[in-house]
């Protein structure tokens, strides 16, 4: 659970278009460090564009600082931290990670949270394929965010040998979306080794890829979700049993 090179480019992308929350109450699903294939400086000029109190900046240029200087564990996940304020500026954060002694919360993810209150944004970067109940994961994942909010997924989608229980399709987040009437705001086919994101804009895109030749054998899908009412969970059916598309739409 990190903030990668991906995570900075969907940030970058929202807090630009303006489709980020104001001041959001944000929860991490798997609490995030730094992962460090962005270059502080790249953050520290985020700062200067988008804090605009230079008695602010100053001070998150100073703390980046002195974090960038230290590698140690602490300083890599208050490095992430000082990410989400800076493209965020948000009101509140709070993590449920059962691994770590100062995540805000620590219930296990295979049963339901017993929060009494719903978040503006839930991050979820790599955390929903070691949960092995991962159909609770994502009703728990609606259930915590507000109407109007948004959801954040990052997932494995080809390779990842033994990283966790599951790998993800893309089908998962067309028809969780279908399902649940969500606003599909962005989906990413995304690679750490080579830095590439690239938008998804239907379904037959990941099939364009392979047939090109073009997916890695390490990837990834991120997916930007805005929940748009207060209706119940609904688990999806897949799109090509649920007379969605057709069945020439699944890759053989």
């Amino acid at each position: 659970m990190a903030i990668t090179h991906v995570e900075f480019t969907l940030f970058s992308a929202l807090r630009q278009t303006g489709q980020l929350p104001p001041r959001p109450q944000i929860l991490e699903l798997g609490k995030n460090n730094w992962y460090g294939d962005v270059p502080a400086s790249q953050l520290g000029q985020a700062i200067y564009e988008f804090v605009e109190d230079k008695d602010q900046r100053k001070s998150l240029l100073l703390e980046l600082d002195r974090l960038a200087a230290d590698d140690d564990e602490p300083s890599l996940y208050a490095l992430s931290e000082l990410f989400l304020r800076v493209f965020t500026d948000y009101s509140s954060l709070a993590s449920n990670d059962p691994g770590l002694p100062h995540s805000t919360y620590k219930f296990d993810l295979n049963q339901p949270i017993p929060l009494r209150r719903q978040f503006d944004l839930v991050i979820n970067s790599g955390t929903a394929e070691h949960v092995f109940n991962i159909g609770q994961f994502f009703k728990t994942t609606h259930d915590l965010t507000a109407p109007g909010g948004l959801m954040l997924h990052g997932s494995p989608f080809t390779g990842w040998l033994d990283n966790g229980f599951y790998n993800l399709q893309p089908t998962l987040f067309w028809d969780l979306a279908h399902a649940n009437h969500y606003e599909m705001l962005v989906m990413v086919y995304a690679e750490f080794a080579t830095s590439r994101v690239i938008q998804l804009r239907t379904r037959q895109d990941v099939q364009q890829l392979r047939s090109e030749g073009r997916l890695s054998e390490n990837s990834l899908l991120y997916a930007v979700l805005r929940k748009q009412n207060s209706s119940e969970f609904c688990m999806p059916i897949q799109g090509c049993y649920a007379n969605q598309l057709s069945f020439e739409a699944i890759p053989a």
